[in-house]
């Protein structure tokens, strides 16, 4: 499966930063809450655990004071990085019985992704799946557009990996063609190549899947355990293709794959740069 850019959503906390906060409880939850998503980032995750439950304490408070979509909204992303998935669910949902302000569209949409996680977590993946489409399609912020990207994509391989044959490369044909309308419109996100990447392999497409993970790689990705999962789709489209091409086709792929191999200083054709570190940092 697709590593998780997030439990939830990184990009939130330049808007929730945004957002006026004139009631303390209100600030206070929107604090601890990027406390909690600063220390999950470092893996500390007694840290981030303590900040979440605190920021859960303070916009229980606000939603107890002054009820608002948006204090319900804090409620329920704080309840989803706690997995408190039934809780989430229902303050997402009072998030929505309060309504937002004109220009909290964003808003409006990450509480539906915030909803759709939960349901997920519920396994109503059906109805989970339905808002990730929904979001997908109508969104015309970016941010919000990546990671329903993600999570829809994840959900679809899902689906494909519990069935066989015709409807197994049905469901993973409809995701590649959903991801290659995303590319399109954004061909310099490099997520959208990398869910190409993901997909592709899935359907034994390796020159494909390699051919989007070196513009994944090339045009950046948001997160680094994304970044390596990349490099790791890039090595096992190497390996793949050795095993399938004749030697012809082989010797001309192997070519530019070790000039790229060479352009990102890699120790070998099958270890990036990254795994020497991570060797390092295991041995002291």
């Amino acid at each position: 499966m697709i590593p998780k850019i997030s439990f939830i959503i990184l990009f939130l906390l330049f808007w929730l930063f945004s957002l006026p906060a004139c009631v303390s409880h209100l600030k206070d939850a929107k604090f601890y809450y990027s406390q909690g998503q600063k220390f999950s980032r470092l893996y500390q995750t007694e840290k981030a655990i303590a900040s979440f439950k605190r920021a859960l304490i303070e916009a229980e408070l606000e939603a107890e004071k002054h009820p608002s979509a948006q204090a319900f909204m804090l409620k329920g992303m704080a309840e989803l990085n706690l997995e408190l998935w039934e809780e989430a669910e229902e303050s997402f949902l009072n998030a929505f019985s309060y309504g937002f302000e004109k220009g909290e569209e964003w808003a409006r949409e990450i509480s539906l992704l915030g909803l759709a996680s939960s349901l997920d977590e519920l396994k109503l993946e059906d109805s989970a799946l339905k808002i990730y489409a929904s979001v997908l399609d109508k969104s015309k912020l970016k941010q919000v557009s990546v990671f329903a990207a993600q999570k829809y994509t994840d959900a679809m391989l899902k689906r494909a990996l519990r069935n066989e044959g015709k409807e197994k490369q049905k469901i993973l044909t409809a995701t590649l063609k959903t991801a290659e309308k995303l590319t399109n419109k954004d061909l310099s996100c490099g997520f959208y190549h990398y869910l190409q990447s993901q997909i592709s392999s899935h359907l034994e497409d390796y020159k494909k899947s390699f051919e989007e993970a070196v513009m994944a790689r090339e045009l950046g990705l948001p997160k680094e355990d994304i970044f390596r999962d990349n490099d790791l789709q890039i090595v096992f489209c190497y390996q793949s293709l050795k095993e399938k091409l004749p030697i012809e086709e082989w010797e001309e792929f192997r070519s530019v794959y070790m000039a790229w191999v060479e352009r990102w200083n890699w120790r070998g054709p099958e270890t990036p740069s990254w795994k020497s570190e991570v060797r390092n940092a295991a041995d002291n």
